[in-house]
Protein backbone atom coordinates (compact mmCIF):
# COMPACT_ATOMS: atom_id res chain seq x y z
CA UNK A 1 0.00 0.00 0.00
CA UNK A 2 1.33 3.41 -0.72
CA UNK A 3 1.57 5.56 2.85
CA UNK A 4 3.06 8.65 0.72
CA UNK A 5 0.73 11.39 0.35
CA UNK A 6 -0.65 12.27 -3.11
CA UNK A 7 -0.99 16.05 -3.47
CA UNK A 8 -2.66 17.37 -6.43
CA UNK A 9 -1.25 20.65 -7.61
CA UNK A 10 -4.03 23.49 -7.61
CA UNK A 11 -5.52 23.98 -10.74
CA UNK A 12 -3.83 27.13 -12.96
CA UNK A 13 -6.10 30.03 -14.46
CA UNK A 14 -4.61 31.32 -17.56
CA UNK A 15 -5.61 34.90 -17.64
CA UNK A 16 -5.73 35.48 -21.58
CA UNK A 17 -5.00 39.03 -23.53
CA UNK A 18 -8.38 39.53 -25.31
CA UNK A 19 -7.82 42.52 -27.51
CA UNK A 20 -10.65 44.00 -29.63
CA UNK A 21 -9.10 46.25 -32.22
CA UNK A 22 -11.72 49.16 -33.10
CA UNK A 23 -10.72 51.37 -35.98
CA UNK A 24 -13.56 52.85 -39.04
CA UNK A 25 -12.11 50.54 -41.86
CA UNK A 26 -11.17 46.81 -41.47
CA UNK A 27 -7.39 46.55 -40.53
CA UNK A 28 -6.61 43.27 -41.27
CA UNK A 29 -2.88 43.85 -41.34
CA UNK A 30 -2.96 45.00 -37.64
CA UNK A 31 -5.04 42.76 -36.40
CA UNK A 32 -2.72 39.73 -37.74
CA UNK A 33 0.26 41.61 -36.31
CA UNK A 34 -1.34 42.37 -33.07
CA UNK A 35 -2.54 38.30 -33.36
CA UNK A 36 1.32 37.55 -32.50
CA UNK A 37 1.21 39.35 -29.00
CA UNK A 38 -2.05 38.50 -28.27
CA UNK A 39 -4.42 35.07 -27.19
CA UNK A 40 -7.51 36.43 -29.14
CA UNK A 41 -8.09 39.46 -31.29
CA UNK A 42 -11.40 39.98 -32.42
CA UNK A 43 -12.21 43.45 -34.59
CA UNK A 44 -14.73 46.07 -34.34
CA UNK A 45 -15.62 48.35 -37.34
CA UNK A 46 -17.70 51.46 -36.21
CA UNK A 47 -20.50 52.21 -38.54
CA UNK A 48 -20.10 56.22 -37.83
CA UNK A 49 -16.78 58.49 -37.99
CA UNK A 50 -17.46 62.17 -35.27
CA UNK A 51 -17.25 64.84 -37.52
CA UNK A 52 -13.63 65.39 -35.73
CA UNK A 53 -12.84 61.59 -35.83
CA UNK A 54 -11.87 61.77 -32.03
CA UNK A 55 -12.00 58.30 -30.32
CA UNK A 56 -14.11 59.24 -27.31
CA UNK A 57 -16.67 56.68 -24.80
CA UNK A 58 -19.80 58.03 -26.89
CA UNK A 59 -17.68 56.66 -30.11
CA UNK A 60 -16.66 53.63 -28.86
CA UNK A 61 -20.14 52.69 -26.48
CA UNK A 62 -20.79 49.67 -29.04
CA UNK A 63 -17.17 48.15 -28.82
CA UNK A 64 -16.96 48.55 -25.30
CA UNK A 65 -20.35 46.80 -25.14
CA UNK A 66 -19.36 44.15 -27.44
CA UNK A 67 -16.33 43.73 -25.23
CA UNK A 68 -17.70 43.15 -22.08
CA UNK A 69 -20.80 40.65 -23.68
CA UNK A 70 -17.29 38.52 -25.27
CA UNK A 71 -14.88 38.96 -22.18
CA UNK A 72 -12.05 41.09 -24.40
CA UNK A 73 -10.19 42.84 -21.95
CA UNK A 74 -8.77 45.74 -23.52
CA UNK A 75 -10.26 47.95 -26.77
CA UNK A 76 -7.75 49.51 -29.09
CA UNK A 77 -9.04 52.52 -31.46
CA UNK A 78 -7.01 53.23 -34.04
CA UNK A 79 -7.19 55.09 -37.54
CA UNK A 80 -3.44 54.03 -38.87
CA UNK A 81 -3.26 56.87 -41.97
CA UNK A 82 -3.77 59.43 -39.01
CA UNK A 83 -1.38 57.64 -36.62
CA UNK A 84 -4.11 57.82 -33.98
CA UNK A 85 -4.77 55.68 -31.18
CA UNK A 86 -7.03 55.25 -28.29
CA UNK A 87 -7.32 52.66 -25.40
CA UNK A 88 -10.28 51.63 -23.48
CA UNK A 89 -8.52 49.86 -20.04
CA UNK A 90 -9.94 47.77 -17.14
CA UNK A 91 -9.73 49.80 -13.91
CA UNK A 92 -9.51 48.34 -10.37
CA UNK A 93 -7.52 45.10 -12.27
CA UNK A 94 -8.56 42.71 -14.35
CA UNK A 95 -12.26 42.44 -13.23
CA UNK A 96 -12.82 45.79 -12.97
CA UNK A 97 -15.02 48.30 -15.31
CA UNK A 98 -14.04 49.77 -18.14
CA UNK A 99 -12.35 53.04 -18.35
CA UNK A 100 -11.83 55.06 -22.06
CA UNK A 101 -8.17 56.94 -21.61
CA UNK A 102 -7.94 60.23 -22.82
CA UNK A 103 -4.86 61.07 -24.87
CA UNK A 104 -3.17 62.45 -22.20
CA UNK A 105 -2.88 59.42 -20.06
CA UNK A 106 -2.12 57.29 -22.96
CA UNK A 107 0.70 59.47 -24.35
CA UNK A 108 1.73 59.38 -20.95
CA UNK A 109 2.08 55.88 -20.45
CA UNK A 110 3.81 55.12 -24.04
CA UNK A 111 6.31 57.91 -23.15
CA UNK A 112 7.09 56.20 -19.43
CA UNK A 113 7.45 52.40 -21.26
CA UNK A 114 9.70 54.24 -23.93
CA UNK A 115 11.47 55.79 -21.19
CA UNK A 116 12.06 52.31 -18.89
CA UNK A 117 12.71 50.45 -21.87
CA UNK A 118 16.28 52.25 -22.21
CA UNK A 119 16.39 51.59 -26.16
CA UNK A 120 15.66 55.03 -27.30
CA UNK A 121 18.88 56.94 -25.62
CA UNK A 122 18.61 60.64 -26.55
CA UNK A 123 15.21 60.81 -27.38
CA UNK A 124 13.43 63.93 -28.38
CA UNK A 125 9.36 64.87 -27.33
CA UNK A 126 7.88 66.57 -29.58
CA UNK A 127 4.57 67.73 -28.58
CA UNK A 128 1.00 69.96 -28.34
CA UNK A 129 1.76 72.78 -26.07
CA UNK A 130 -1.98 71.55 -25.28
CA UNK A 131 -0.75 68.26 -24.00
CA UNK A 132 -0.53 67.71 -20.27
CA UNK A 133 2.38 68.95 -18.46
CA UNK A 134 2.59 65.53 -17.20
CA UNK A 135 4.72 64.59 -19.82
CA UNK A 136 7.38 67.76 -19.60
CA UNK A 137 7.51 66.04 -15.62
CA UNK A 138 7.83 62.35 -16.96
CA UNK A 139 10.20 63.82 -19.39
CA UNK A 140 12.55 65.80 -17.30
CA UNK A 141 12.93 62.43 -15.17
CA UNK A 142 13.70 60.49 -18.06
CA UNK A 143 16.50 63.02 -19.48
CA UNK A 144 13.91 63.55 -22.54
CA UNK A 145 14.44 67.26 -24.17
CA UNK A 146 10.91 68.44 -25.21
CA UNK A 147 9.73 70.57 -28.02
CA UNK A 148 6.49 72.31 -27.61
CA UNK A 149 5.07 73.10 -30.75
CA UNK A 150 1.35 74.72 -31.79
CA UNK A 151 0.47 71.73 -34.06
CA UNK A 152 -3.24 71.85 -35.48
CA UNK A 153 -5.78 68.70 -35.43
CA UNK A 154 -4.10 66.34 -38.45
CA UNK A 155 -0.77 68.20 -38.25
CA UNK A 156 1.55 65.86 -36.32
CA UNK A 157 2.94 64.10 -39.74
CA UNK A 158 4.92 67.42 -41.72
CA UNK A 159 6.45 68.98 -38.04
CA UNK A 160 7.83 65.11 -37.01
CA UNK A 161 9.52 64.56 -39.91
CA UNK A 162 10.92 67.98 -40.04
CA UNK A 163 12.36 67.49 -36.76
CA UNK A 164 13.32 63.95 -37.25
CA UNK A 165 15.52 65.60 -39.79
CA UNK A 166 17.09 68.33 -37.79
CA UNK A 167 17.99 65.09 -35.18
CA UNK A 168 18.67 62.40 -37.31
CA UNK A 169 20.97 60.79 -34.93
CA UNK A 170 18.51 60.72 -32.43
CA UNK A 171 15.11 58.90 -31.57
CA UNK A 172 12.01 61.41 -32.02
CA UNK A 173 8.94 60.57 -30.14
CA UNK A 174 5.79 62.72 -30.90
CA UNK A 175 1.99 63.67 -29.92
CA UNK A 176 -0.86 65.84 -30.69
CA UNK A 177 -4.10 66.54 -29.05
CA UNK A 178 -5.95 64.81 -31.22
CA UNK A 179 -4.98 61.55 -30.59
CA UNK A 180 -1.87 61.25 -32.74
CA UNK A 181 1.32 59.99 -31.99
CA UNK A 182 4.46 58.91 -34.03
CA UNK A 183 8.35 57.22 -33.17
CA UNK A 184 11.18 57.71 -35.32
CA UNK A 185 12.20 54.43 -34.53
CA UNK A 186 8.53 52.65 -34.96
CA UNK A 187 5.82 52.09 -36.95
CA UNK A 188 2.17 52.64 -36.18
CA UNK A 189 1.75 49.64 -35.83
CA UNK A 190 4.71 48.35 -33.59
CA UNK A 191 3.46 51.34 -31.77
CA UNK A 192 -0.42 49.50 -31.35
CA UNK A 193 1.55 46.20 -30.38
CA UNK A 194 3.77 47.32 -27.89
CA UNK A 195 0.71 48.55 -25.80
CA UNK A 196 -1.03 44.99 -26.53
CA UNK A 197 2.46 43.96 -25.13
CA UNK A 198 1.99 45.92 -21.90
CA UNK A 199 -1.55 45.16 -21.31
CA UNK A 200 -0.37 41.39 -21.65
CA UNK A 201 2.72 41.82 -19.36
CA UNK A 202 0.46 43.48 -16.74
CA UNK A 203 -2.23 40.95 -16.94
CA UNK A 204 0.32 37.79 -15.46
CA UNK A 205 0.54 40.06 -12.53
CA UNK A 206 -3.26 40.51 -12.50
CA UNK A 207 -3.18 44.60 -13.47
CA UNK A 208 -4.02 46.17 -16.38
CA UNK A 209 -2.56 49.36 -18.23
CA UNK A 210 -4.96 51.29 -15.85
CA UNK A 211 -2.22 50.27 -13.40
CA UNK A 212 0.77 51.13 -15.15
CA UNK A 213 -0.98 54.50 -15.58
CA UNK A 214 -1.76 55.36 -11.98
CA UNK A 215 2.55 53.78 -11.51
CA UNK A 216 3.01 57.02 -13.60
CA UNK A 217 1.00 59.57 -11.50
CA UNK A 218 2.52 58.35 -8.25
CA UNK A 219 6.22 59.38 -9.47
CA UNK A 220 5.52 62.05 -11.41
CA UNK A 221 2.32 63.39 -10.09
CA UNK A 222 -1.56 63.14 -10.53
CA UNK A 223 -2.64 65.22 -13.66
CA UNK A 224 -6.41 65.64 -14.51
CA UNK A 225 -7.03 67.88 -17.44
CA UNK A 226 -10.45 69.16 -19.28
CA UNK A 227 -11.21 70.93 -22.62
CA UNK A 228 -13.88 73.47 -22.38
CA UNK A 229 -15.90 74.80 -26.04
CA UNK A 230 -17.32 77.98 -25.66
CA UNK A 231 -19.35 79.62 -28.62
CA UNK A 232 -18.48 83.06 -30.12
CA UNK A 233 -20.48 83.06 -32.99
CA UNK A 234 -21.87 86.65 -31.23
CA UNK A 235 -20.42 90.17 -31.36
CA UNK A 236 -20.91 90.41 -28.04
CA UNK A 237 -19.06 86.82 -26.80
CA UNK A 238 -16.18 87.75 -28.85
CA UNK A 239 -15.45 91.29 -27.27
CA UNK A 240 -15.88 90.14 -23.98
CA UNK A 241 -12.94 86.97 -24.72
CA UNK A 242 -11.11 90.03 -26.37
CA UNK A 243 -11.31 92.22 -22.79
CA UNK A 244 -10.73 89.30 -21.04
CA UNK A 245 -7.30 88.44 -22.36
CA UNK A 246 -6.12 92.23 -22.77
CA UNK A 247 -6.74 92.13 -19.25
CA UNK A 248 -4.28 88.91 -18.39
CA UNK A 249 -1.97 90.36 -20.86
CA UNK A 250 -1.53 93.27 -19.11
CA UNK A 251 -1.97 92.39 -15.59
CA UNK A 252 -2.46 88.83 -14.33
CA UNK A 253 -2.47 90.20 -10.77
CA UNK A 254 -6.50 90.67 -11.27
CA UNK A 255 -6.86 86.85 -11.29
CA UNK A 256 -5.73 86.31 -7.97
CA UNK A 257 -9.47 86.47 -7.16
CA UNK A 258 -9.36 82.40 -7.43
CA UNK A 259 -5.92 81.14 -7.61
CA UNK A 260 -2.20 82.88 -7.45
CA UNK A 261 -0.93 83.40 -10.85
CA UNK A 262 2.99 82.41 -11.14
CA UNK A 263 3.52 82.56 -14.88
CA UNK A 264 1.55 83.72 -17.92
CA UNK A 265 3.09 82.82 -21.57
CA UNK A 266 2.03 85.25 -24.76
CA UNK A 267 2.17 83.25 -27.56
CA UNK A 268 1.12 85.99 -29.82
CA UNK A 269 4.33 87.88 -28.57
CA UNK A 270 6.71 84.71 -27.66
CA UNK A 271 7.01 86.07 -24.46
CA UNK A 272 6.68 84.39 -20.80
CA UNK A 273 6.43 86.89 -17.92
CA UNK A 274 6.96 85.20 -14.51
CA UNK A 275 4.84 87.19 -12.12
CA UNK A 276 6.65 86.21 -9.27
CA UNK A 277 9.74 88.06 -9.94
CA UNK A 278 8.56 90.48 -12.94
CA UNK A 279 10.81 88.93 -15.36
CA UNK A 280 10.34 88.19 -18.98
CA UNK A 281 11.46 85.76 -20.75
CA UNK A 282 11.53 85.27 -24.86
CA UNK A 283 9.64 82.04 -26.24
CA UNK A 284 10.60 80.47 -29.08
CA UNK A 285 6.62 80.45 -30.18
CA UNK A 286 5.17 83.42 -31.83
CA UNK A 287 2.53 84.83 -33.79
CA UNK A 288 -0.17 82.67 -32.59
CA UNK A 289 -3.10 84.38 -30.49
CA UNK A 290 -3.02 81.76 -27.11
CA UNK A 291 -2.40 82.35 -23.74
CA UNK A 292 -0.96 79.99 -21.35
CA UNK A 293 -1.67 81.30 -17.27
CA UNK A 294 0.19 78.87 -14.93
CA UNK A 295 -0.59 79.27 -10.83
CA UNK A 296 1.55 78.58 -7.97
CA UNK A 297 -1.30 75.39 -6.80
CA UNK A 298 0.05 73.58 -10.00
CA UNK A 299 -3.27 74.85 -11.92
CA UNK A 300 -2.48 75.99 -16.25
CA UNK A 301 -5.48 77.09 -18.28
CA UNK A 302 -4.73 77.85 -22.17
CA UNK A 303 -6.89 79.96 -23.88
CA UNK A 304 -7.13 79.06 -28.04
CA UNK A 305 -10.22 81.11 -29.59
CA UNK A 306 -11.18 80.45 -33.13
CA UNK A 307 -13.00 82.49 -35.21
CA UNK A 308 -16.24 80.94 -33.90
CA UNK A 309 -15.55 79.40 -30.95
CA UNK A 310 -13.16 79.59 -27.70
CA UNK A 311 -11.57 76.31 -26.28
CA UNK A 312 -9.16 76.24 -23.14
CA UNK A 313 -7.66 73.68 -21.64
CA UNK A 314 -7.72 73.03 -17.68
CA UNK A 315 -4.85 70.92 -16.27
CA UNK A 316 -4.88 71.03 -12.31
CA UNK A 317 -2.66 68.44 -9.62
CA UNK A 318 -2.24 66.58 -6.74
CA UNK A 319 0.26 63.94 -5.27
CA UNK A 320 -1.12 60.74 -4.92
CA UNK A 321 1.08 57.72 -3.47
CA UNK A 322 -2.09 54.78 -3.23
CA UNK A 323 -4.85 53.68 -5.32
CA UNK A 324 -7.29 54.89 -2.08
CA UNK A 325 -5.45 58.24 -2.28
CA UNK A 326 -5.73 58.71 -5.91
CA UNK A 327 -9.75 58.23 -5.69
CA UNK A 328 -9.55 60.88 -3.12
CA UNK A 329 -7.72 63.40 -5.65
CA UNK A 330 -9.95 62.53 -8.52
CA UNK A 331 -13.11 63.81 -6.65
CA UNK A 332 -11.64 66.63 -5.41
CA UNK A 333 -9.95 67.46 -8.18
CA UNK A 334 -13.00 67.26 -10.48
CA UNK A 335 -14.47 69.80 -7.54
CA UNK A 336 -11.48 72.32 -8.69
CA UNK A 337 -12.25 72.00 -12.46
CA UNK A 338 -15.89 72.39 -11.55
CA UNK A 339 -14.94 76.16 -10.05
CA UNK A 340 -12.57 76.95 -12.71
CA UNK A 341 -15.42 76.20 -15.67
CA UNK A 342 -18.09 78.57 -13.80
CA UNK A 343 -15.35 81.18 -13.00
CA UNK A 344 -13.92 80.97 -16.60
CA UNK A 345 -17.55 80.93 -18.05
CA UNK A 346 -18.41 83.53 -16.07
CA UNK A 347 -15.52 85.76 -17.21
CA UNK A 348 -15.93 85.47 -20.65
Amino acid sequence: MNTESEVQAAPTTTIQNKVLLVSFDKQPKLAKKLAQSADEVGEFVLEEAPEDRIFNFTSLKPAIDQAKEQGYNIIVAVEPEENKVSLVVKKGGVAGAFMVLNVHQVAAVLLQEWIKSKKYEGMHLLKSILMSDLLDVVSRKGNVETLDQIIPAGGLEPMFKETNAKFADLPVAAFNIDQQVMHSDLSFEDIVEQLVVLEGAQRVKELTIYDALLEVYYYNGFFKEKAVALDLSLDIHRKQLNKFMSEVRKSPKFLEEIFSVSAVTDFNKGVKKNILTDKVYQYPISGTNILKIETVEGVSISLVPSEDKLTYYISVRESVNTPERFEMANKALDQEIFKLVQYFNKKI
